[in-house]
This record gives structure tokens, sequence and C-alpha cells, in this order.
């Protein structure tokens, strides 16, 4: 007797689906008439926020709207809202059609198509509905169509600028993401460069102590050194510069690794960049990290301290390489237990180098 009931009970939850599935169906497709064809803007306001909220966390409804017109009755909402100045309903509308976006690149193929880097472009213009606009261009460059579309528009400017506002962290933080996102395509790099992204990594590296914003800035930073246009930029920052140089010294594992990456990129087309990171004293860090650093930064530290020896013998005269300091003429590789004495020798040097960090303004930053 209790077989059959648990097979009973077994058999309503099986056909229970199906009938969850297709209530659940039903109601979001009066969702969406309601949005399109309705006049009543408080239902459609209460409607978008509960999609908001709904979409969060449920795939399947996000492929079930994304195949049923939501993209484009979400995008009237916002378009709508945006022109009346509304901010509560601008957040939700953005916020649902970021949550319909997410993971789902046809749902952002749908929403370019819509025109949502154009509306976007109006909402940033107009309105101070930037946190969400921000974390909408996030998800959008995630898209490898929609990448170079919004690195050449004036979105690129109005990220960086994120940066460099007293704003909400999370708005920053979804800001330097999109940034480095739309900073892999190379077509993009001038773009970047006369809007200012340059002063705007640098007041995140000496405003930040978070390893998570460092390894985010010096990533973009690599993507920008792979261009003869962002090399000469930063060549033109010499504080820049001394910033990673000291970060050898200084950062984590992973920001030390990422620091030799860059500044190998930039030494090796640059004799000058080579001289700017020697007068930092870097020599001893990077010899450091040649033992002690992850595998990736010991072979980068390797290859700089190689570079820097090859560029020595090359250029200078044997008069004047006994002129030269012990640190910057002796490149070869102690044995591990000298390291305490590298790194104390490191940190004097590069007292010069954080010098600018102590005199430089901090960048407030507000927890959302």
């Amino acid at each position: 007797e209790e077989n059959v009931i648990l097979e009973q009970t077994e058999g309503n939850v099986t056909e229970s689906l199906p009938a969850q599935e297709e209530e659940d169906s039903e109601k979001y497709l009066s969702y969406v008439k309601l949005l399109t064809k309705g006049n009543n803007w408080k239902r459609k306001s209460k409607i978008v926020e509960r999609l908001r909220l709904l979409l969060r966390d449920d795939e399947e409804a996000r492929i079930f709207m994304g195949a049923n017109g939501f993209v484009e009755a979400l995008f009237q909402f916002l378009q709508s809202a945006v022109r009346e100045g509304n901010a509560v309903a601008q957040e939700n509308g953005a916020m649902a059609l970021f949550n319909l976006a997410v993971n789902n690149n046809r749902n952002k193929e749908l929403m370019i198509s819509a025109g949502i880097l154009s509306l976007l472009e109006e909402m940033i213009s107009n309105t101070n509905s930037y946190g969400c606009a921000t974390a909408l261009y996030l998800n959008l460059s995630c898209l490898e169509e929609a990448k170079q579309m919004i690195g050449t528009s004036q979105a690129a400017q109005f990220l960086i600028q994120m940066l460099q506002t007293k704003t909400e962290v999370q708005c920053k933080l979804d800001a330097l993401h999109a940034i480095y996102n739309i900073s892999t395509v190379p077509s993009n790099i001038p773009n970047l460069l006369t809007s200012g992204i340059i002063s705007g990594l640098q007041s995140i590296l000496v405003g930040q102590a978070d390893c998570t914003w460092t390894e985010k800035c010096i990533a973009v930073l690599v993507n920008l050194a792979i261009s003869q246009a962002g090399r000469e930029e930063m060549m033109l920052n010499p504080e820049l510069i001394s910033t990673l140089a000291s970060i050898l010294d200084t950062g984590e594992s992973l920001e030390q690794e990422q620091a030799v990456s860059c500044l190998l990129i930039l030494c090796n087309r640059s004799e000058k960049c080579c001289e700017m990171v020697l007068q930092e004293g870097a020599i001893p860090a990077l010899v450091s990290i040649s033992v002690n650093g992850t595998s990736r930064g010991r072979e980068k530290a390797q290859k700089l301290l190689m570079l820097f020896r090859e560029q020595r013998q090359r250029d200078h005269s044997p008069a004047k390489a006994q002129l030269c300091s012990p640190e910057v003429g002796d490149l070869s590789m102690p044995p591990q237990e000298t390291k305490p004495l590298c790194k104390s020798i490191s940190r004097r040097k590069v007292g010069k180098a954080l010098s600018f960090l102590w005199k430089s303004k901090s960048y407030s930053v507000y927890q959302c």
C-alpha cells in the first residue's frame, strides 16, 4: 500500500512540473502584453520591478523571455523612463535588462539590435543613473561584437570618468571591468587614450590598496602597452612607471607578476623606459621575484633582468660601466638566502618611487 501511495505521489509531482511551467509561461506572456499594449505606467513599473527580481537567478526565464519579446518591451520601458526623467524606473528597467542579458549572448544581441547603446548614451548624457548604466555597459561589453561599438563611442570617456569620480564602489568596479573588456580590442585603444585612460588608471593604482583593483588596472595597462600609441602615452607618465616599479617591491605575488609583465613589454621596446625603471631601483625587487615569485613572474623577471644586462653591455663603454652601482651592474642571480638583503636594499631604493604616493590625493571610495 505504501508503494502505491509513493508511486502516486511521484506521479503527481511529475505531472505538476509541466503544469507549473505552462502556468509560468502564461503569466510571463501576460506581463509582456501589459508592457507593450497597456497604458497604466504604475502597473508597468511594478511588472518591471518584478521581472528584475525574477530574472536575477532564473536562466530558463531569461531564455523564454528573450524569445518572446521581452527585450523590446523592456527597452521601450527604459526609453520612456529616460525621457520622463524617472530615476527609479530607469534603474529597474536597466537592471531588468542587465539580468535578462546575464550569460545570454542572444539576448545581448537583441538589445544591441534594438538600439540599447544609443539609449545608454542618452541616459548618461541627460540623467544621473550612472550606476545602472555602467552595469549594463559591463554586461554588454562581454559580447565580442559589442566591444568595438562601446570602445569607439562616448561610453569610453564615461567609463573612465567613473574611475575618477566619487561614486559607489560597485560602479567604479563595473567601470574598470568594462574598460578591461573593451581594451582587448586594439582599435579601441586610441579612443581610450584620448579619453584619459592613463590618468584614470593611475588614480586607481594610487588610491586603492585592494589587490583585485590593482591586478585589473595592470591588466588594462598590459593591453594598452601592446600598441605603440599606448606605450608612448605611458612613457609620458613617469609617475605610472614609478608606480609599477614600486609594485615590484611591495605588491602581492600576482600584482608583481602583472607589473613585471607590463614593464617587460615597455622596456623591450624602449631604452628610455629601461633607464626609468633602473632609476627607480627596481633591480633588487626583480631579483627577488626571479627567485620567489610565481612561475610566470619568475620567467618575466629573468627576461627583464637579461634585457637590462644586454642593454648595459651594448650601450655602455667599459669606463662608464665602472661608474655603475653594484646593484645596476651586477644582474646575476644571487643565492636564495640573500633575499632579505635584496628586499632591504630595494625598499631603500624605491623610497623615491613611493614618495609621490604619499603626496598624492587619495580618492574616496564609498560602499554601496
